[in-house]
């Protein structure tokens, strides 16, 4: 049985991970500081350990066991919060990762897929972007994600076989409703569900690109064994641009609110967010055959269900 590290993996993506390579008969072990991810998402066949990658010393603590492949999505993962203490958010996101290279390369293991995001990109006047596009970041959080791809590009020509995917506005089943600093789509989703006005940081018109969290895992899967995408970073989105307005829009129908009425308020904005983004999502079509295909409405609609099942099961 092949063997897979999942750092993250009580997280909303990498839950969902995790439960997929269970599925496709891999051996799971599971690492989470439990700061954002929370228990009831660890499938109970993985392994866990109560790890955290901030910590100079964590990689003490790494199960013994040899990895063909390591899935690294631990980290701080707010744009937002960066600006909070960045500090932390370097020493979580770009030593940890870096601390976790060395050790897969000295440990034997071959392969090292890496979480990365859209907030290398910042503010680009040529969109759908490419990976090709030069790099802005605008938040530490950003900064971060594009240290640690450089320092994975130097793994790879030591002989690990790395990929980065740049995930863009991931949602579904399983994000954190009560984190109101992260995650567009889940944020004004617990408005909804608690029939409050939905406040909105920025306008309407911003638009983003959003992804759901099964194309994103088949995105994860689709690489695994695929040497093509060794020593590559790729785009993970639909590749379709939705407004915040639309997206609001579509929000209310999925909870048979009428948009016309629901109270909304813009006010403010936040730290390092960029206007709009969307991806060019070609190179791993061409690569993996890989393809979107949850359509934002049916996206949207099965949260909904899965939010208010959750709700149910609470009270």
């Amino acid at each position: 049985m092949k063997q897979a590290l999942v750092t993250g993996g009580a997280g909303f993506i990498g839950a969902h991970l995790a439960k997929k390579l269970l599925a496709e008969g891999w051996g799971v072990t599971i690492v989470d500081n439990l700061s954002t991810g929370f228990k009831e998402n660890l499938p109970p066949e993985a392994d866990f350990t109560l790890l955290d990658i901030s910590k100079d010393d964590f990689i003490m603590s790494l199960p013994k066991r040899p990895f063909d492949t390591i899935f690294h999505l631990a980290a701080q993962s707010s744009g937002e919060i960066s600006f909070d203490n960045p500090a932390y958010d370097l020493k979580t996101n770009c030593l940890g990762t870096v601390t976790l290279l060395d050790w897969a390369l000295k440990n034997g293991t071959k392969r090292f897929i890496y979480t990365s995001s859209m907030s290398i990109y910042g503010d680009q006047e040529v969109q759908p972007v490419k990976e090709t596009a030069i790099p802005s970041p605008k938040s530490f959080y950003g900064v971060g994600k594009l240290a640690s791809e450089a320092y994975i590009r130097i793994y790879s020509s030591m002989g690990l076989n790395t990929t980065s995917l740049r995930l863009f506005n991931v949602y579904g089943p399983g994000q954190n409703m009560a984190n109101l600093r992260q995650g567009m789509v889940s944020i004004y989703m617990a408005y909804i569900l608690k029939n409050e006005p939905i406040l909105v940081k920025g306008s309407a018109d911003r638009y983003r690109d959003l992804v759901y969290i099964d194309d994103v895992v088949n995105a994860y899967m689709g690489c695994l064994e695929n040497p093509n995408t060794y020593g590559k970073s790729y785009n993970v989105a639909s590749g379709i641009r939705t407004t915040v307005g639309e997206l609001l829009s579509e929000e209310l129908k999925a909870f048979g609110q009428k948009p016309s009425k629901y109270p909304v308020q813009f006010k403010g904005n936040t730290p390092g967010d960029t206007f709009g983004i969307v991806a060019d999502v070609t190179a791993i079509k061409l690569d993996i055959g890989w393809t979107p295909s949850v359509k934002l409405s049916d996206g949207l609609k099965r949260m909904h269900d899965w939010v208010l099942q959750k709700k149910m099961n609470k009270y």
